[in-house]
């Protein structure tokens, strides 16, 4: 009798775990948290349509990416203008390792559009702020749709400089649409001389309504919140955050790396590439579409309610978060 209870409650406590596994939500990548799967289904990949990044290093000969630099074998002055886009050599933590920055970054807009055409153009951050002008005049002069910056444009990390602003005004005006990371200091927008300088150039009418902020969100065990390092528009008299700063997923984001290899970072450069790529997506889908139009359609489709049914707070993440299958619809 007693060996049938233990039995019994073996069963039980079994079948206990069973449901409850089934009870928890289903792991989503961050991929999925945007609709990504919404837009494949439609057949888009980004084909014809040109995306340059800056950065600070690339791996050119990574097998998921090199087959997308073709625009830079086709165009060897465009090589040579941008020097040396191999990886970025630095020291950290006591020896010199590649960064492998500007190689995840381009491998999480190929995850969105893998037939773009990506055109590296590598920054030295180190050098002075020119080096941000020679790169954004590369880009304005370049056949790219949309340009993707997740770095900072301020070799002080104070408010970006004149000549550095003329030339975002230039890139603009050449219609394309400007994607820019806005940051990890887990800050409000104003409280930082730099970000404060880039939400001041949001809404400039020389930038044309072609210039979008992105923060970043997180997915964790079936909640959905701003990242805790991801900057934020915070609460600002007469400025609208919902008209320039969209979030997307950044943190713990899989991508290339250098070596052939693939890894996680995090980090609001791993969102503004989520856009940029899904903004690849529709540009193909709706070749018509201005670089302003495409950046209303991200802003207007953008998520309002969280995956686990909450509000998403504009003084937080703006617009809301990337939505490709609203922008689809």
């Amino acid at each position: 009798m007693l060996n049938r209870v233990i039995y019994g409650l073996c069963l039980v406590t079994l079948l206990f775990f069973i449901i409850k596994d089934s009870w928890e939500p289903a792991p989503i990548s961050p991929y999925g948290v945007v609709g990504l799967t919404h837009a494949h289904k439609k057949s888009f990949d980004g084909k014809g349509v040109v995306i340059a990044v800056l950065d600070e290093g690339f791996d050119t000969d990574h097998n998921t990416l090199k087959n997308n630099f073709s625009y830079v074998n086709r165009h060897n002055t465009i090589n040579k203008r941008t020097r040396d886009i191999s990886e970025s050599l630095v020291f950290q933590n006591g020896k010199y390792v590649f960064d492998s920055h500007g190689t995840h970054v381009t491998g999480i807009i190929l995850e969105l559009a893998p037939q773009v055409e990506i055109i590296p153009i590598k920054i030295d951050g180190f050098a002075g702020d020119q080096n941000f002008v020679k790169a954004l005049q590369l880009a304005a002069d370049s056949p790219a749709h949309i340009v993707n910056i997740s770095m900072k444009l301020s070799y002080t990390g104070r408010e970006i400089s004149p000549n550095v602003r003329l030339a975002l005004f230039q890139l603009a005006q050449a219609g394309k649409l400007i994607v820019i990371a806005a940051g990890n200091d887990a800050s409000a927008l104003q409280e930082q001389a730099y970000t404060a300088s880039l939400v001041e150039l949001s809404t400039h009418p020389l930038m044309q309504q072609r210039l979008l902020l992105v923060g970043a969100s997180s997915y964790k065990e079936g909640k959905e919140t701003l990242a805790e390092f991801s900057n934020f528009p915070g609460e600002y008299a007469f400025k609208r955050n919902e008209t320039y700063f969209i979030t997307a997923p950044g943190d713990n984001v899989k991508s290339t790396i250098t070596g052939g290899l693939f890894g996680e970072k995090s980090g609001t450069s791993m969102a503004a590439p989520m856009v940029a790529g899904a903004a690849g997506l529709l540009k193909q889908a709706y070749p018509h579409l201005s670089a302003e139009d495409i950046n209303h359609l991200l802003l207007q489709t953008a998520r309002k309610v969280s995956l686990d049914g909450k509000v998403l707070p504009t003084r937080q993440f703006g617009a809301g978060i990337l939505n490709l299958k609203a922008a689809f619809e």
